[in-house]
Protein backbone atom coordinates (compact mmCIF):
# COMPACT_ATOMS: atom_id res chain seq x y z
CA UNK A 1 0.00 0.00 0.00
CA UNK A 2 1.28 3.58 -0.13
CA UNK A 3 2.21 5.99 2.41
CA UNK A 4 0.10 7.79 3.26
CA UNK A 5 2.32 10.78 4.23
CA UNK A 6 2.43 14.22 1.63
CA UNK A 7 4.68 12.10 -0.41
CA UNK A 8 2.38 9.37 -1.00
CA UNK A 9 0.79 9.58 -5.15
CA UNK A 10 -2.16 7.95 -6.03
CA UNK A 11 -3.29 7.11 -9.92
CA UNK A 12 -6.24 5.24 -8.34
CA UNK A 13 -6.43 5.38 -4.49
CA UNK A 14 -3.14 3.53 -4.12
CA UNK A 15 0.03 4.07 -5.92
CA UNK A 16 1.36 0.21 -7.04
CA UNK A 17 5.19 1.20 -6.40
CA UNK A 18 6.62 -2.26 -7.80
CA UNK A 19 8.79 -1.35 -11.08
CA UNK A 20 11.53 -2.69 -12.06
CA UNK A 21 15.21 -1.14 -12.53
CA UNK A 22 15.47 -2.78 -16.15
CA UNK A 23 12.79 -4.15 -18.31
CA UNK A 24 12.16 -7.78 -17.01
CA UNK A 25 13.50 -11.18 -18.37
CA UNK A 26 11.11 -12.76 -21.21
CA UNK A 27 9.65 -15.67 -19.62
CA UNK A 28 7.76 -18.75 -21.09
CA UNK A 29 4.43 -17.53 -21.72
CA UNK A 30 2.51 -16.46 -24.80
CA UNK A 31 4.94 -14.09 -26.30
CA UNK A 32 7.18 -17.06 -26.57
CA UNK A 33 4.47 -19.63 -28.09
CA UNK A 34 3.14 -16.47 -30.32
CA UNK A 35 6.67 -16.46 -32.19
CA UNK A 36 6.67 -20.43 -32.18
CA UNK A 37 10.23 -20.58 -30.45
CA UNK A 38 11.51 -22.59 -27.72
CA UNK A 39 11.34 -20.17 -24.61
CA UNK A 40 14.84 -19.09 -23.34
CA UNK A 41 15.06 -18.30 -19.77
CA UNK A 42 18.69 -16.08 -19.73
CA UNK A 43 17.11 -13.42 -22.44
CA UNK A 44 17.00 -10.32 -21.13
CA UNK A 45 15.52 -7.01 -22.80
CA UNK A 46 17.55 -3.76 -23.24
CA UNK A 47 20.79 -2.04 -22.58
CA UNK A 48 20.14 0.86 -20.91
CA UNK A 49 21.33 2.96 -23.90
CA UNK A 50 18.63 5.52 -25.36
CA UNK A 51 19.49 5.82 -29.28
CA UNK A 52 18.17 9.05 -30.54
CA UNK A 53 17.11 9.82 -34.49
CA UNK A 54 19.62 11.65 -36.30
CA UNK A 55 18.98 15.27 -36.39
CA UNK A 56 17.05 15.17 -33.30
CA UNK A 57 17.86 17.33 -30.57
CA UNK A 58 19.41 15.75 -27.31
CA UNK A 59 16.90 17.61 -24.86
CA UNK A 60 14.53 16.28 -22.52
CA UNK A 61 11.61 17.23 -24.41
CA UNK A 62 13.02 16.08 -27.98
CA UNK A 63 13.68 12.42 -27.72
CA UNK A 64 13.38 9.97 -30.34
CA UNK A 65 10.29 8.23 -28.74
CA UNK A 66 9.64 4.78 -30.57
CA UNK A 67 12.84 4.59 -32.09
CA UNK A 68 14.73 1.56 -32.53
CA UNK A 69 15.90 0.04 -29.00
CA UNK A 70 18.97 -2.22 -29.02
CA UNK A 71 19.09 -5.45 -29.15
CA UNK A 72 15.73 -6.26 -29.56
CA UNK A 73 12.15 -4.61 -30.30
CA UNK A 74 10.54 -2.19 -27.95
CA UNK A 75 7.68 -4.46 -29.00
CA UNK A 76 9.24 -7.52 -26.77
CA UNK A 77 10.53 -4.73 -24.27
CA UNK A 78 6.91 -3.91 -23.71
CA UNK A 79 5.44 -7.48 -23.79
CA UNK A 80 8.22 -8.78 -21.15
CA UNK A 81 6.52 -6.38 -18.46
CA UNK A 82 3.41 -7.27 -19.50
CA UNK A 83 3.81 -10.72 -19.11
CA UNK A 84 5.51 -10.23 -15.43
CA UNK A 85 3.14 -7.03 -14.44
CA UNK A 86 -0.22 -7.34 -15.91
CA UNK A 87 -2.50 -7.55 -13.24
CA UNK A 88 -4.38 -10.78 -14.99
CA UNK A 89 -2.73 -13.58 -16.91
CA UNK A 90 -6.72 -14.75 -17.67
CA UNK A 91 -7.45 -10.92 -19.04
CA UNK A 92 -4.04 -11.60 -21.38
CA UNK A 93 -5.38 -14.85 -22.75
CA UNK A 94 -9.66 -13.01 -23.68
CA UNK A 95 -7.30 -10.44 -25.48
CA UNK A 96 -5.42 -12.34 -27.46
CA UNK A 97 -2.62 -10.91 -26.06
CA UNK A 98 0.16 -13.48 -28.02
CA UNK A 99 -1.56 -12.81 -31.32
CA UNK A 100 -1.58 -9.14 -30.49
CA UNK A 101 2.23 -9.19 -30.02
CA UNK A 102 3.23 -10.79 -32.98
CA UNK A 103 1.39 -8.88 -35.46
CA UNK A 104 3.30 -5.98 -33.28
CA UNK A 105 6.39 -7.29 -33.89
CA UNK A 106 5.67 -7.66 -37.64
CA UNK A 107 4.39 -3.88 -38.06
CA UNK A 108 7.26 -2.20 -35.85
CA UNK A 109 9.63 -4.10 -38.05
CA UNK A 110 7.65 -2.38 -41.06
CA UNK A 111 7.61 1.10 -39.80
CA UNK A 112 10.29 3.21 -40.93
CA UNK A 113 9.50 6.55 -39.02
CA UNK A 114 8.79 7.07 -35.46
CA UNK A 115 5.26 8.34 -35.58
CA UNK A 116 4.66 4.94 -37.39
CA UNK A 117 6.57 2.91 -34.50
CA UNK A 118 4.68 4.83 -31.71
CA UNK A 119 1.65 4.34 -33.51
CA UNK A 120 2.41 0.43 -33.02
CA UNK A 121 3.02 0.51 -29.68
CA UNK A 122 -0.01 2.68 -28.69
CA UNK A 123 -1.90 0.02 -30.86
CA UNK A 124 -0.50 -2.69 -29.10
CA UNK A 125 -0.55 -1.81 -25.60
CA UNK A 126 -4.25 -0.44 -26.26
CA UNK A 127 -5.13 -3.89 -27.42
CA UNK A 128 -5.13 -4.43 -23.87
CA UNK A 129 -8.26 -2.45 -23.10
CA UNK A 130 -7.80 -1.92 -19.54
CA UNK A 131 -7.14 1.59 -17.75
CA UNK A 132 -3.97 2.76 -16.61
CA UNK A 133 -2.34 1.22 -19.29
CA UNK A 134 -0.85 3.08 -21.93
CA UNK A 135 2.01 3.87 -23.86
CA UNK A 136 3.64 7.06 -23.57
CA UNK A 137 6.53 8.84 -25.40
CA UNK A 138 7.87 12.17 -24.11
CA UNK A 139 6.00 14.21 -27.54
CA UNK A 140 2.65 13.47 -25.52
CA UNK A 141 1.88 15.95 -22.45
CA UNK A 142 0.54 12.86 -20.82
CA UNK A 143 4.04 11.61 -20.52
CA UNK A 144 5.19 14.77 -18.24
CA UNK A 145 2.58 14.39 -16.19
CA UNK A 146 2.79 10.53 -15.38
CA UNK A 147 6.48 11.59 -15.06
CA UNK A 148 6.09 14.04 -12.29
CA UNK A 149 3.33 12.08 -10.23
CA UNK A 150 5.35 9.16 -10.41
CA UNK A 151 8.55 11.23 -9.92
CA UNK A 152 9.86 9.91 -6.62
CA UNK A 153 8.67 6.21 -7.73
CA UNK A 154 10.95 6.66 -11.31
CA UNK A 155 14.33 7.89 -9.24
CA UNK A 156 14.20 4.87 -7.59
CA UNK A 157 13.83 2.54 -10.42
CA UNK A 158 14.67 4.37 -13.72
CA UNK A 159 18.43 4.58 -15.08
CA UNK A 160 19.06 7.87 -15.32
CA UNK A 161 19.89 7.68 -18.43
CA UNK A 162 16.25 6.46 -19.37
CA UNK A 163 14.58 10.17 -17.60
CA UNK A 164 14.54 13.53 -18.76
CA UNK A 165 16.28 14.69 -15.35
CA UNK A 166 15.32 15.47 -11.86
CA UNK A 167 13.08 17.48 -10.93
CA UNK A 168 10.65 16.77 -13.94
CA UNK A 169 10.04 19.76 -15.88
CA UNK A 170 9.12 21.04 -19.69
CA UNK A 171 8.14 23.88 -20.93
CA UNK A 172 4.36 24.54 -21.16
CA UNK A 173 1.98 27.76 -21.83
CA UNK A 174 -0.67 26.25 -19.11
CA UNK A 175 -3.15 24.10 -21.20
CA UNK A 176 -4.81 20.72 -20.25
CA UNK A 177 -4.21 18.68 -24.26
CA UNK A 178 -6.59 16.57 -25.56
CA UNK A 179 -6.21 15.15 -29.18
CA UNK A 180 -9.25 14.26 -31.10
CA UNK A 181 -8.14 12.01 -34.70
CA UNK A 182 -4.66 14.01 -34.68
CA UNK A 183 -5.86 17.44 -34.34
CA UNK A 184 -4.83 19.32 -30.96
CA UNK A 185 -7.65 21.32 -28.55
CA UNK A 186 -7.35 23.41 -26.12
CA UNK A 187 -9.18 20.84 -23.08
CA UNK A 188 -8.61 23.78 -20.46
CA UNK A 189 -6.86 26.85 -19.61
CA UNK A 190 -5.35 27.25 -16.49
CA UNK A 191 -5.80 30.38 -15.01
CA UNK A 192 -3.36 32.79 -14.89
CA UNK A 193 -1.28 30.94 -16.90
CA UNK A 194 0.82 31.52 -20.26
CA UNK A 195 -2.80 30.71 -22.33
CA UNK A 196 -4.90 32.21 -20.45
CA UNK A 197 -2.95 35.48 -20.43
CA UNK A 198 -2.64 34.75 -24.78
CA UNK A 199 -6.08 34.63 -24.62
CA UNK A 200 -7.07 31.04 -25.45
CA UNK A 201 -9.97 29.17 -24.60
CA UNK A 202 -11.81 26.12 -24.00
CA UNK A 203 -12.46 24.35 -27.48
CA UNK A 204 -9.69 25.75 -29.42
CA UNK A 205 -7.76 23.72 -31.77
CA UNK A 206 -4.48 24.52 -32.48
CA UNK A 207 -2.99 24.39 -35.95
CA UNK A 208 0.85 25.28 -36.33
CA UNK A 209 3.05 27.11 -33.96
CA UNK A 210 5.96 29.42 -35.57
CA UNK A 211 4.34 28.39 -38.76
CA UNK A 212 4.86 24.49 -38.23
CA UNK A 213 3.21 21.60 -37.46
CA UNK A 214 1.92 21.76 -33.93
CA UNK A 215 2.87 19.81 -30.92
CA UNK A 216 2.30 20.43 -27.75
CA UNK A 217 5.22 19.54 -26.18
CA UNK A 218 8.22 19.83 -29.47
CA UNK A 219 6.42 23.67 -30.29
CA UNK A 220 7.45 25.13 -27.08
CA UNK A 221 10.78 22.85 -25.62
CA UNK A 222 13.39 25.38 -25.09
CA UNK A 223 11.28 28.21 -25.71
CA UNK A 224 10.75 29.02 -22.02
CA UNK A 225 10.34 32.73 -21.99
CA UNK A 226 10.01 33.61 -25.64
CA UNK A 227 7.11 34.41 -27.46
CA UNK A 228 5.96 31.73 -29.64
CA UNK A 229 3.08 32.38 -32.36
CA UNK A 230 0.06 30.13 -32.75
CA UNK A 231 -2.52 29.59 -35.64
CA UNK A 232 -6.14 28.93 -33.90
CA UNK A 233 -9.31 27.90 -34.82
CA UNK A 234 -12.30 29.03 -32.75
CA UNK A 235 -14.81 27.96 -34.54
CA UNK A 236 -14.79 24.65 -37.40
CA UNK A 237 -14.09 26.08 -40.33
CA UNK A 238 -13.32 29.15 -39.63
CA UNK A 239 -10.37 31.06 -40.54
CA UNK A 240 -7.30 31.05 -38.02
CA UNK A 241 -6.44 33.62 -36.06
CA UNK A 242 -2.65 34.08 -34.38
CA UNK A 243 -2.33 34.52 -31.18
CA UNK A 244 0.97 34.73 -29.26
CA UNK A 245 1.94 33.04 -26.25
CA UNK A 246 5.28 33.11 -24.20
CA UNK A 247 5.92 28.96 -22.84
CA UNK A 248 7.47 29.11 -19.69
CA UNK A 249 8.88 26.42 -17.38
CA UNK A 250 7.25 24.97 -15.20
CA UNK A 251 7.20 21.25 -13.02
CA UNK A 252 3.73 19.67 -14.07
CA UNK A 253 2.50 18.50 -10.42
CA UNK A 254 3.33 22.06 -9.31
CA UNK A 255 1.46 23.43 -12.44
CA UNK A 256 -1.46 21.21 -11.66
CA UNK A 257 -1.72 22.41 -7.71
CA UNK A 258 -1.07 26.03 -8.85
CA UNK A 259 -4.12 25.47 -11.59
CA UNK A 260 -6.09 24.25 -9.28
CA UNK A 261 -6.05 26.75 -6.29
CA UNK A 262 -6.06 29.72 -8.79
CA UNK A 263 -9.07 28.05 -10.21
CA UNK A 264 -11.39 28.85 -6.88
CA UNK A 265 -13.66 31.46 -7.15
CA UNK A 266 -17.32 32.81 -5.98
CA UNK A 267 -19.44 32.74 -9.41
CA UNK A 268 -23.11 35.38 -8.59
CA UNK A 269 -25.97 33.56 -10.54
CA UNK A 270 -29.51 34.53 -10.17
CA UNK A 271 -28.99 36.11 -7.02
CA UNK A 272 -27.00 33.49 -5.51
CA UNK A 273 -23.31 33.34 -4.14
CA UNK A 274 -21.43 30.02 -5.85
CA UNK A 275 -17.94 28.50 -5.01
CA UNK A 276 -16.25 27.03 -7.56
CA UNK A 277 -13.27 25.26 -8.08
CA UNK A 278 -11.76 22.81 -10.61
CA UNK A 279 -9.77 19.94 -8.90
CA UNK A 280 -6.82 19.00 -11.92
CA UNK A 281 -5.43 16.78 -10.24
CA UNK A 282 -6.13 14.92 -6.52
CA UNK A 283 -2.62 12.94 -6.39
CA UNK A 284 -1.41 14.12 -3.81
CA UNK A 285 -2.28 15.43 -0.20
CA UNK A 286 -0.84 18.74 -1.39
CA UNK A 287 -4.05 18.67 -3.38
CA UNK A 288 -6.38 18.25 -0.82
CA UNK A 289 -4.68 20.77 1.73
CA UNK A 290 -5.88 23.05 -1.67
CA UNK A 291 -9.36 21.82 -1.38
CA UNK A 292 -9.72 22.61 1.88
CA UNK A 293 -8.28 25.97 1.63
CA UNK A 294 -11.24 26.64 -0.88
CA UNK A 295 -13.70 25.40 0.74
CA UNK A 296 -12.44 27.53 4.00
CA UNK A 297 -12.32 30.63 2.29
CA UNK A 298 -16.01 30.15 0.66
CA UNK A 299 -17.11 29.52 4.20
CA UNK A 300 -15.85 32.59 5.03
CA UNK A 301 -17.53 34.56 2.14
CA UNK A 302 -20.96 32.77 3.21
CA UNK A 303 -21.85 30.96 -0.14
CA UNK A 304 -24.68 29.36 -0.90
CA UNK A 305 -23.58 26.61 -2.90
CA UNK A 306 -20.09 24.67 -3.61
CA UNK A 307 -19.12 23.39 -7.38
CA UNK A 308 -16.28 20.74 -7.37
CA UNK A 309 -15.42 20.08 -10.74
CA UNK A 310 -13.66 17.06 -11.08
CA UNK A 311 -13.55 16.90 -15.18
CA UNK A 312 -10.53 15.76 -17.08
CA UNK A 313 -7.28 16.44 -15.32
CA UNK A 314 -5.57 13.33 -13.18
CA UNK A 315 -7.32 11.28 -10.19
CA UNK A 316 -5.96 10.29 -7.15
CA UNK A 317 -8.27 10.57 -4.49
CA UNK A 318 -8.70 9.26 -1.70
CA UNK A 319 -11.89 7.94 -0.49
CA UNK A 320 -11.54 9.43 3.14
CA UNK A 321 -11.59 12.81 1.20
CA UNK A 322 -15.78 12.51 1.06
CA UNK A 323 -14.75 14.32 4.46
CA UNK A 324 -15.36 16.77 3.35
CA UNK A 325 -19.00 16.73 2.93
CA UNK A 326 -19.63 16.09 6.40
CA UNK A 327 -21.85 18.70 8.30
CA UNK A 328 -22.01 17.03 11.64
CA UNK A 329 -18.31 18.52 12.13
CA UNK A 330 -17.96 20.53 14.82
CA UNK A 331 -17.82 24.42 13.93
CA UNK A 332 -14.71 25.87 15.87
CA UNK A 333 -14.48 29.41 16.15
CA UNK A 334 -12.01 31.82 18.11
CA UNK A 335 -13.39 35.29 19.79
CA UNK A 336 -10.83 37.75 20.19
CA UNK A 337 -11.13 40.50 22.62
CA UNK A 338 -12.67 42.81 20.13
CA UNK A 339 -15.40 40.35 20.50
CA UNK A 340 -14.52 39.58 16.51
CA UNK A 341 -15.43 35.59 15.45
CA UNK A 342 -12.95 33.79 13.19
CA UNK A 343 -14.45 30.35 12.10
CA UNK A 344 -12.41 27.38 11.02
CA UNK A 345 -14.41 25.65 9.31
CA UNK A 346 -13.11 23.39 6.18
CA UNK A 347 -16.69 21.04 5.30
CA UNK A 348 -19.57 21.85 2.63
CA UNK A 349 -22.63 22.63 4.30
CA UNK A 350 -24.09 24.26 1.40
CA UNK A 351 -25.62 22.25 -1.11
CA UNK A 352 -23.03 20.91 -3.36
CA UNK A 353 -22.36 20.04 -7.45
CA UNK A 354 -19.82 17.57 -8.36
CA UNK A 355 -19.42 18.12 -12.18
CA UNK A 356 -18.12 14.84 -13.98
CA UNK A 357 -16.85 14.01 -17.57
CA UNK A 358 -15.37 11.33 -19.42
CA UNK A 359 -12.25 12.63 -18.50
CA UNK A 360 -12.73 11.90 -14.82
CA UNK A 361 -11.26 9.05 -14.00
CA UNK A 362 -9.16 7.19 -10.70
CA UNK A 363 -9.52 8.31 -7.60
CA UNK A 364 -12.10 11.19 -8.34
CA UNK A 365 -14.76 8.37 -9.05
CA UNK A 366 -14.23 7.28 -5.94
CA UNK A 367 -15.61 10.74 -5.37
CA UNK A 368 -18.27 10.75 -7.38
CA UNK A 369 -19.28 7.32 -6.19
CA UNK A 370 -19.15 8.26 -2.57
CA UNK A 371 -21.22 11.33 -3.67
CA UNK A 372 -23.70 10.01 -5.10
CA UNK A 373 -24.28 6.94 -3.45
CA UNK A 374 -24.34 8.95 0.10
CA UNK A 375 -26.60 11.58 -1.17
CA UNK A 376 -23.78 14.23 -0.45
CA UNK A 377 -23.80 15.53 -3.91
CA UNK A 378 -25.47 15.97 -7.64
CA UNK A 379 -23.75 14.51 -10.25
CA UNK A 380 -24.17 16.96 -13.53
CA UNK A 381 -22.82 16.23 -16.56
CA UNK A 382 -21.63 13.09 -18.05
CA UNK A 383 -20.47 9.46 -16.91
CA UNK A 384 -17.50 8.83 -15.40
CA UNK A 385 -14.43 7.26 -17.61
CA UNK A 386 -14.29 3.79 -15.46
CA UNK A 387 -10.64 3.97 -15.07
CA UNK A 388 -10.11 2.38 -11.87
CA UNK A 389 -7.02 0.05 -11.82
CA UNK A 390 -3.76 -0.02 -10.17
CA UNK A 391 -1.25 1.23 -12.05
CA UNK A 392 2.66 1.72 -11.83
CA UNK A 393 5.13 3.13 -14.79
CA UNK A 394 7.92 1.51 -16.14
CA UNK A 395 11.28 3.17 -18.09
CA UNK A 396 11.69 1.98 -21.71
CA UNK A 397 14.86 1.84 -23.19
CA UNK A 398 13.74 4.52 -25.98
CA UNK A 399 12.95 7.14 -23.11
CA UNK A 400 9.38 6.84 -23.44
CA UNK A 401 7.14 5.61 -20.37
CA UNK A 402 4.78 2.63 -20.08
CA UNK A 403 2.08 2.52 -17.58
CA UNK A 404 0.97 -0.79 -16.52
CA UNK A 405 -2.55 -1.93 -14.94
CA UNK A 406 -0.74 -4.17 -11.76
CA UNK A 407 -3.93 -4.89 -10.24
CA UNK A 408 -7.87 -4.50 -10.08
CA UNK A 409 -10.09 -2.66 -7.91
CA UNK A 410 -13.71 -2.39 -6.28
CA UNK A 411 -15.29 0.20 -4.64
CA UNK A 412 -17.80 -1.25 -1.58
CA UNK A 413 -17.36 -4.42 -3.28
CA UNK A 414 -18.56 -2.97 -6.79
CA UNK A 415 -16.03 -2.86 -10.29
CA UNK A 416 -16.30 0.15 -11.60
CA UNK A 417 -13.54 -0.33 -14.39
CA UNK A 418 -15.26 -0.44 -17.81
CA UNK A 419 -18.49 1.06 -16.27
CA UNK A 420 -17.71 4.34 -14.06
CA UNK A 421 -20.29 6.47 -12.61
CA UNK A 422 -23.41 7.93 -14.05
CA UNK A 423 -24.79 11.20 -13.42
CA UNK A 424 -27.54 12.40 -11.72
CA UNK A 425 -28.25 14.91 -14.56
CA UNK A 426 -26.60 14.23 -17.86
CA UNK A 427 -25.35 16.77 -19.89
CA UNK A 428 -23.71 15.99 -23.26
CA UNK A 429 -20.76 18.54 -23.78
CA UNK A 430 -18.69 19.04 -27.15
CA UNK A 431 -15.81 20.49 -25.91
CA UNK A 432 -14.45 21.13 -29.43
CA UNK A 433 -14.59 24.58 -30.91
CA UNK A 434 -16.70 25.31 -27.79
CA UNK A 435 -14.81 28.95 -27.70
CA UNK A 436 -14.71 29.05 -23.70
CA UNK A 437 -18.51 28.18 -23.22
CA UNK A 438 -19.81 25.21 -20.85
CA UNK A 439 -22.58 23.98 -20.90
CA UNK A 440 -22.20 21.54 -18.15
CA UNK A 441 -21.20 24.31 -15.63
CA UNK A 442 -23.55 26.34 -16.81
CA UNK A 443 -26.15 23.84 -15.70
CA UNK A 444 -24.69 23.24 -12.35
CA UNK A 445 -25.32 26.92 -12.13
CA UNK A 446 -28.43 26.40 -12.42
CA UNK A 447 -29.23 23.76 -10.05
CA UNK A 448 -27.42 25.51 -6.83
CA UNK A 449 -30.08 28.59 -7.83
CA UNK A 450 -32.99 27.44 -8.00
CA UNK A 451 -34.41 26.22 -10.89
CA UNK A 452 -33.44 23.00 -10.47
CA UNK A 453 -34.18 21.64 -6.77
CA UNK A 454 -30.94 20.40 -5.32
CA UNK A 455 -30.08 16.61 -3.70
CA UNK A 456 -29.77 18.76 -0.64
Amino acid sequence: MADPSYRAIYLCIALVFAAPDRPPPLTPSVVERSRGVAPNPSATLGTGAVERSPGVASSPQSTADGGAAPLVSLVDEIAGIVEQKFYSPARLEEVGWGAAVARARQEFAASRTAAERVAVLRKLVASLKTSHTAYYPRADPAYWDVASLFEPVLQRTCPKELTPGFPIARDDIGVFWKQDEGAWFVGGVFVGGPADKAGLKLGDRILAADGQAFSPVKSFAGRAGKAVSLQVQRARGAAPIPVLVTPQSTRPQEELRQATADSWRIIEHRGRRIAYIHVWSWATIEFQKVVLDAIAKSNAAAVEGFILDVRDGWGGAHGNYLGIFWRDVPLLESVGRDGKKQAFDQQIRRPAVLLVNGGTRSGKETIAYGAKKHGLARLVGERTAGAYNFGGPSCLSDGSLLLLAQSDARVDGERLEGRGVAPDIEVPFDFRYAAGKDAQLARALDVLSGEESPRR
